[in-house]
């Protein structure tokens, strides 16, 4: 991954970096500095600074009313099948491409005995996976820029940036991507997800 980063983008990164530290070469007083300190809280307003710039807000919210729309389908089929909620029921898909759901018991039989039957083209399966993925790149796209924004706030040195850049992306890159179904709401949730239910 850091190879398709791009030497203009090391340089506004060096020069961050440099921007963020005193004539003196030392850290501004209140900040941290290194692996260990970056607080996790830092991290989360990033994410969710860069998921609201406009590309990735347009983005975000084309995803969101995309979920509202298979949801409104999902439930939709479901009822016409007989096969009917009580309850939220989470959707996601693991590193293998399977689909898992969790939910009451009742739920669960009630969407896989669905699933088991469905004959649409695509499946709603295959529907929520495509969802899925469509959420997972949004989230590395948000997390990477908001990986680069605290590593050139944050490191002690232009050679350092890399390498803080590097550690927060591998403590983000698992994902979850989790796509919840009611009787009368839905939302899909993932890092840099706005908080918005159908």
């Amino acid at each position: 991954m850091l190879s398709t980063i791009g030497k203009p983008l090391i340089g506004y990164m060096a020069q961050q970096t440099a921007d963020s530290t005193s004539t003196d070469g030392s850290t501004p007083a209140g900040k941290t500095t290194g692996r260990k300190g970056i607080a996790e809280t830092a991290m989360q307003t990033a994410i969710q600074q860069a998921a609201g710039g406009v590309k990735t807000s347009k983005a975000t919210h084309a995803l969101d009313d995309s979920q509202k729309t298979l949801a409104t389908d999902l439930r939709a089929a479901m009822s016409k099948a007989g096969a009917k909620l009580s309850g939220a029921v989470d959707f996601s898909v693991d590193s293998d491409g399977t689909l898992e759901t969790k939910g009451s018991d009742s739920d669960k039989a009630a969407v896989k005995s669905f699933l088991n039957a469905d004959t649409s083209t695509p499946s709603f399966a295959t529907r929520i996976a495509t969802q899925a993925q469509d959420a997972q790149k949004l989230s590395s796209t948000i997390q990477q820029s908001a990986a680069i924004s605290q590593a050139a706030k944050y490191a002690k040195s232009s050679s350092g940036v890399l390498s803080l850049y590097a550690s927060m992306m591998d403590r983000s890159a698992a994902s979850n991507v989790v796509f919840s179904v009611s009787p009368d709401s839905s939302s899909l949730s993932y890092p840099g997800s706005l908080s918005t239910d159908a």
